[in-house]
């Protein structure tokens, strides 16, 4: 079966579609997959793809011809919101249809749309599938020892996301600093392969104790293993966090990441309000305080973490998938 992920990634978007992509991928095994991505997203996509599948890079007007000129079974798409329009052309041509973190009018006309990020249904359609019953994390995690409750705080870890488009990993480090080197905490900041701070953080990070800083590791999993405490934003590396029983702080980076409802105190994590430039964040070394010193709170949200395992869930969703393909074969075959 010939399966095209169609991705987007920026330092608007940050790069959860391309990991997102990348891990289903690896779960296709013996699929022809093939990769499609926009011009504006080249650069990101290339690089996180690399050699491990063919890339096509077209111009977003002309997009839905050439991927079916690849002559796709199924296409996935994620690029957020699509148009009814784009996925009727492409069902047309009898290709299934999956779409991730689509709130678009293409959302309930794909075969399958997954929206594990909203906890709540916001459009109607049997083909929806909503929460975070339907997350699943990368390879990296199926090995990975989720944490358990240590009484004193050792280590806190910062990262904002592939991208980190308000550079928070350096202006969240220098709310904390003092608070983390006041009660011995160590701080462990993993920035990703987008992050355009970089070069200041490391000068900045060079001249300190008790810190540390990672870039581009691709590997997170085994950092977190020693984590007591998270600050983050509000995407992907929050589900993560919670697969490894890390209450934390959670910081928004945009009005979307603001519509994901998962970060919650029911769910072990302290949301604040999304991040706009300028902000002072001086709330947040108080509640790290509050966290570092209060066990019996970070305790409470700890224990609200520990059921949740995402390991199962990208089986059972491949498993749909294919379901999907072979009701269309059946349909073709029937006709």
């Amino acid at each position: 079966m010939r399966v095209v992920f169609r991705v987007i990634g920026n330092n608007v978007v940050g790069m959860g579609h391309i990991y997102r992509s990348l891990s289903l991928a690896h779960g296709m095994a013996n699929q022809d997959i093939l990769f499609v991505c926009d011009v504006d997203s080249e650069p990101v996509v290339k690089k996180l793809v690399g050699s491990a599948y063919w890339l096509g890079v077209y111009d977003t007007a002309n997009i839905a011809d050439k991927i079916i000129s690849l002559n796709p079974d199924l296409i996935v798409n994620d690029v957020l919101n699509t148009e009814k329009n784009y996925i009727d052309y492409l069902k047309k041509e009898e290709i299934v249809v999956v779409n991730f973190e689509d709130l678009g009018t293409g959302a309930s006309v794909a075969d399958l749309t997954v929206n594990e990020l909203y906890d709540y249904s916001i459009l109607s359609g049997n083909n929806i599938l909503w929460g975070y019953e339907h997350f699943f994390v990368r390879e990296e995690f199926e090995k990975a020892r989720p944490n358990k409750f240590r009484d004193s705080v050792s280590e806190v870890i910062l990262t904002f996301g592939g991208t980190d488009q308000h550079d928070l990993s350096r202006i969240v480090y220098e709310r904390i600093k003092d608070i983390c080197k006041k009660y011995q905490v160590f701080v462990r900041i993993v920035t990703g392969p987008g992050y355009r701070g970089f070069t200041h953080l490391e000068k900045m990070v060079s001249e300190t104790s008790g810190v540390s800083l990672t870039h581009a590791t691709g590997v997170i999993s085994s950092i977190m293993e020693s984590a007591d405490i998270a600050i983050t934003s509000n995407g992907r590396t929050v589900y993560e966090l919670a697969h490894m029983n890390i209450p934390g702080i959670v910081i928004p980076q945009h009005e979307r990441e603001e519509t994901h409802s998962f970060a919650r105190e029911q769910n072990g994590f302290v949301k604040m309000e999304p991040y706009v430039e300028g902000m002072s964040l001086e709330s947040v070394p108080k509640l790290l305080e509050k966290l570092i010193i209060n066990s019996q709170f970070r305790y409470t949200l700890f224990s609200r973490l520990e059921k949740f395992c995402f390991l199962e869930n990208k089986q059972r969703l491949l498993d749909k998938i294919f379901e999907k393909c072979k009701d269309r074969k059946k349909i073709l075959h029937h006709g």
